[in-house]
């Protein structure tokens, strides 16, 4: 029983959540402060996001969250779970709120290292849009999805402190 790609999704999954020190999504939002945690950045380009102002650090951290209690279900449960049942934490609170996305990203992980051999990552399951979807694809999908999300929390960073760019953790 060959675990080579298993071992490599686990290990990129967890890089793209705390092990990469300037990639990492769970490590760009711990750089936040509690002030900058909850408010919307102050100066936000009109001409490329509208007139709608951006979302908060913790708006992000939900929405990951959220996408990794969904794609756990999906990629390795039992593909029930809709979009309205997932549970939020009950306030907004930097250490609540990223307490509760340690666990979903540990449920996710927990997926992913449950699974004996390679081959498991073929088996096509049902993504959350309800269309057929081989497991490494859905895996592979929550590791960008973290990647991507670790940027805008960063830029949000930057903009909240009105930084002209990137901030490192």
């Amino acid at each position: 029983m060959a675990r080579i790609a298993i071992d490599l999704y686990l290990s990129s999954f967890e890089a793209a959540y705390r092990g990469d020190r300037f990639h990492a999504f769970r490590q760009n939002l711990a750089a936040a402060s509690p002030a900058e945690w909850d408010i919307r950045p102050a100066n936000w380009s009109v001409e490329e996001f509208g007139t709608q102002p951006e979302l908060t650090l913790c708006d992000i951290a939900f929405h990951v969250g959220g996408a990794l209690m969904m794609y756990a279900d999906r990629a390795f449960g039992e593909a029930r779970l809709e979009w309205g049942e997932i549970a939020l934490p009950g306030n907004r609170e930097m250490g609540t709120v990223l307490a509760w996305l340690d666990e979903a990203h540990g449920a996710f992980a927990a997926g992913i290292a449950a699974l004996s051999d390679d081959a498991e990552l073929s088996e096509v399951r049902q993504a959350p849009w309800r269309a057929p979807m081989r497991r490494e694809q859905l895996i592979a999908l929550m590791v960008n999805h973290q990647l991507y999300h670790s940027g805008e929390a960063n830029r949000q960073r930057a903009l909240i402190r009105g930084s002209s760019g990137w901030e490192r953790p």
